[in-house]
């Protein structure tokens, strides 16, 4: 008898330039797929968060909630395993009960499950932390409630949460390391053959609000990509962010000025093409990350990186504790300051083909779905 999995994950909830967010969910249930147990994905949302590509509230049947959510289902061959709960109700949920009632594992992803129609009588019941740090103080330092209640094991990205180099709360739970999977049949590694240099990445310019923890404040992202504004006029190739560039036009006029290429990139996270295309079409990624990461030096790494490692394109990231883990100098490197960003770039240059092939190698050692949840499986 195969090994039953129900995972909980967060994509009708993000039904717009949806790509991306809704891969970082995906690589789990199809990763367990691969891995050969039989899954079932469950969502819950509210009606009154259902909303239209203008984000304007509707009904359910005129939602880009439910349009999405379908579009993933057919997409990758889903449609018998796939529950999407509006206030409780689903077409299918004795079905989901039924496949609920027997599962073997519980995977609860950022904690956002919380509905009880599904129960787990036999499940042991995982939580996976995707925001180390930020997860842990909206619970310690602002009463928020994360839904750890009634969860067996935690899982959390912070590959250094829990250890004394690691600066943030662990809100007395043990926290066990994993990182984001990449199911690497999805993402081939193809060579760049083109001459043109491009570093890119995509992120969102306004993120969380601001948290504190011990006099530390913990930032979003636009922080700590202002403090890169000159790496262009020493790189040697184009370097490129995209994000949402017409609604922080004044914020982000400096980088044009330093020589920045910015794009929208609400167009390119419209679709799992568009989104893929844009990171093969890439040299190599080269991106911040969130100052909360940075400050906590907890070891996170982006779910997005993987899929540009595994693609092939190396990858430059703001230092955030992972670098303990994930051995650096080929095909990831990481920086402190734009003077360390620049000179990574650089040296990504020096020999491009081996920094390619060593990026690959290090999705298919470290980050491929397969390696990814026998460990995880080996920790419950």
């Amino acid at each position: 008898m195969r090994n039953k999995i129900v995972i909980a994950v967060g994509i009708a909830g993000h039904p717009v330039a949806a790509a991306g967010n809704s891969w970082a969910f995906l690589q789990w249930v199809l990763g367990f797929r691969e891995a050969g147990w039989d899954v079932w994905m469950v969502e819950g949302m509210s009606s009154g968060k259902l909303i239209d590509r203008q984000w304007q509230k509707v009904d359910y049947e005129n939602s880009a909630n439910k349009s999405h959510w379908e579009h993933v289902v057919r997409h990758f061959g889903l449609e018998k395993c796939a529950t999407l709960l509006i206030d409780e109700r689903a077409d299918n949920l004795e079905e989901a009960r039924t496949f609920a009632g027997e599962a073997d594992l519980f995977l609860n992803v950022s904690g956002h499950f919380k509905s009880r129609v599904l129960t787990f009588p036999r499940a042991t019941k995982l939580y996976l932390d995707l925001d180390p740090g930020f997860t842990q103080i909206w619970s310690e330092t602002y009463g928020i409630d994360m839904n750890f209640k009634g969860h067996d094991i935690f899982f959390t990205y912070g590959t250094r949460l829990g250890t004394p180099t690691c600066r943030a709360p662990t809100c007395g739970l043990e926290w066990k390391a994993t990182v984001p999977p990449v199911v690497l049949k999805y993402w081939p590694c193809q060579p760049v053959q083109s001459a043109f240099i491009k570093f890119s990445t995509l992120a969102h310019w306004q993120g969380y609000s601001w948290c504190e923890w011990k006099g530390e404040w913990y930032t979003g992202k636009s922080e700590e990509f202002h403090k890169l504004v000159q790496v262009p006029r020493s790189v040697q190739g184009v370097v490129e962010l995209a994000t949402e560039v017409e609604a922080n036009a004044e914020e982000l006029k400096p980088f044009l000025d330093a020589g920045w290429q910015l794009i929208n990139g609400m167009e390119i996270s419209q679709s799992f093409s568009t989104h893929e295309d844009y990171l093969r079409e890439s040299s190599s990624e080269f991106s911040a990350a969130k100052g909360g990461y940075v400050v906590s030096q907890g070891g996170w790494f982006s779910d997005r990186s993987v899929c540009y490692l595994a693609s092939g394109r190396p990858v430059v990231l703001q230092g955030t504790g992972v670098e303990r883990w994930l051995p650096e100098g080929k095909g990831f490197h990481v920086f402190s300051d734009a003077i360390g960003a620049s000179k990574a770039c650089n040296k990504v240059l020096e020999n491009f083909g081996e920094e390619q092939r060593e990026a690959r190698k290090l999705a298919e050692s470290f980050f491929d779905s397969k390696v990814v949840i026998k460990s995880l499986l080996e920790n419950i």
